[in-house]
Parts: C-alpha cells; structure tokens; sequence
C-alpha cells in the first residue's frame, strides 16, 4: 500500500503487477492499488509450459480470482512465446478481459555463460494473429526483447483487424469460481454438502470432504475469531470451490481478505445487500 500511494502521488496512469508467482501477492497488491487508486489495474503472472506458476497456481485460477477482484487487464509474463500463445488462448475462453502478452524472446541458451535469446524481431512479432485471435489487445516484451522487437510488434499489431473476432460465447449457469491453485466451476444449485466448523481438525476435515464425499464445492462456516484465525492457517488446503459462511460482517470480511482464491455465498445468512456487494466488488465473492 506505501508503494502503491507513492505511485498514485507520483501520478501514474495506471499500476501493471509484473511477473507475479502466487495468488499472495497478486491478491495484496491489488487490494493495495486499489485502496489508494481509482486507476487501471493490469497484472500478469509467469507460468511453466503446464500453465502452473512456480508456485502450482493454475493461471486460469489466477486469472478468475483476479478477474473477480476487479483489475481491468490480465496477462502472462517472462514466458517462452509458444507457451504465452497456448495458455492465453485458453484463458481467453473464461474472460472478457483484454488479455495481456509480454512474453520473452524466446527460451535462452545459457551455453556461452550469459543469455542467448533465440527470437530476433521479425520472429518475435511473427505470432501476433494468433495472440490476437486468443484475445490478446495488450502487446509487449519481457527477457530478451529490445526497442526492435516492440517497433516489430508495432507494425504487426497495425495489421490486424481486431473488430473481426467475435466475444467469446459462455454459458450463464456456469460459473467460474477458484482456490488458491485450482480453477473450479459451479452452477447456481451446487451441492454444497455437510457444512464444515473451523476445528482444529479443519485441515483433516476438508481433506475428507475433498476425498471422499465430493459434492462440487465445501461449505465453511466462520463463527467467532478463533474460528477465523483457524481458516486463515488452514485456508490453503482449499482446492474445490468454497462457500464461505458468516452471519457477521467483519467475520466474513475477514475470512475473504484471508482466502486465496475466489469463494461464493449461498444467501441463508442475513447479511446486507449493501455490505455483500461490497465483499463482491473488493474481493470477488460470487453472490448466489
């Protein structure tokens, strides 16, 4: 947040969140930017050729957590251009975002003792149809480009005729929710099954559920602020979609700053309309 406030004083048209390996930091600093600003937010994570950042985050859960939280563009990074190509045509199936690539020059031969990027220019800009196509409207270079390489992306970019793609069909009843590493989808009836109390056997207990009684999605109740300290510890072990449940606001609030990925609410506590857009806008929460 202080070095989002400097930026903001300094007068910055927008915050960019680069190379970016977990859903942590990425989380913190959007919430950051956006305490302090009113200014576009892009982010862009890195990923390997499985579409996993370094920290096991699919990018497509980073993409709906962050999506949900409101940035306005989201990317990839620091990666070999045919993986940018392969990962943001299927992110592009989940989003209306405009999507960001800024890959590198291609993977580096590190044989001479320093990086040897193998894409000049010409090759480098060669896949902008394609990244196109895959939704990408931001263009840009990481590891191994120079100012040719973004004059390159130029002229291709001024070739493309952007208006020709058409939106990305998606259905209504399918809705995109996240955990920390795993992308997860519900529809608005999910079975949410038994609900689960913050113990000190949470991690035990979500483990089963996730195991053996897999319903689609847990449903997690946060009741006091031991119990809130008890999900925050645990809260990693969350790979199925999640339903957060609190009938006290600061509880809930609590709970959605602590979870690291994108939860839903089933509407049986009486809480705020107002308070839970609010939850909606800042950390994503989906409202069903």
């Amino acid at each position: 947040t202080e070095q989002a406030a400097a930026l903001e004083a300094a007068g910055v048209d927008l915050f960019l969140l680069e190379t970016t390996m977990t859903m942590a930091e990425a989380r913190a600093a959007v919430l950051a930017c956006k305490s302090v600003s009113a200014k576009p937010v892009w982010v862009t994570f890195t990923c390997d050729e499985n579409g996993r950042t370094p920290s096991g985050t699919d990018v497509l859960a980073a993409l709906i957590v962050m999506q949900g939280m409101g940035v306005t563009a989201f990317g990839l990074n620091c990666v070999d251009p045919a993986v940018a190509e392969e990962q943001l045509a299927r992110l592009h199936l989940y989003t209306d975002l405009p999507l960001i690539a800024e890959p590198s020059a291609g993977l580096p031969d590190l044989a001479s003792g320093k990086p040897d990027y193998p894409d000049n220019a010409d090759a480098f800009a060669r896949r902008t149809p394609q990244w196109a196509a895959a939704g990408v409207r931001i263009f840009g270079g990481c590891c191994g480009t120079a100012p040719a390489h973004i004059a390159a992306l130029g002229r291709a970019m001024a070739t493309v005729d952007f208006s020709a793609f058409p939106p990305v069909e998606k259905d209504p009843d399918v809705i995109p929710c996240a955990s920390e590493k795993e992308a997860r989808f519900i529809t608005p009836d999910v079975d949410v099954g038994e609900t689960i109390q913050c113990t000190d056997h949470l991690m035990e207990d979500i483990l089963e559920a996730e195991e053996e009684r897999p319903v689609g999605a847990l449903k997690i109740e946060v009741l006091d602020t031991d119990d809130l300290e008890i999900f925050a510890r645990e809260q990693y072990a969350v790979r199925d979609a999640l339903c957060l449940w609190s009938d006290v606001p600061e509880l809930l609030e609590g709970a959605l700053r602590a979870y690291q990925g994108r939860a839903f609410y089933d509407g049986t506590a009486e809480l705020e309309p107002e308070f839970l857009a609010r939850m909606s806008e800042k950390y994503g929460l989906i409202l069903l």
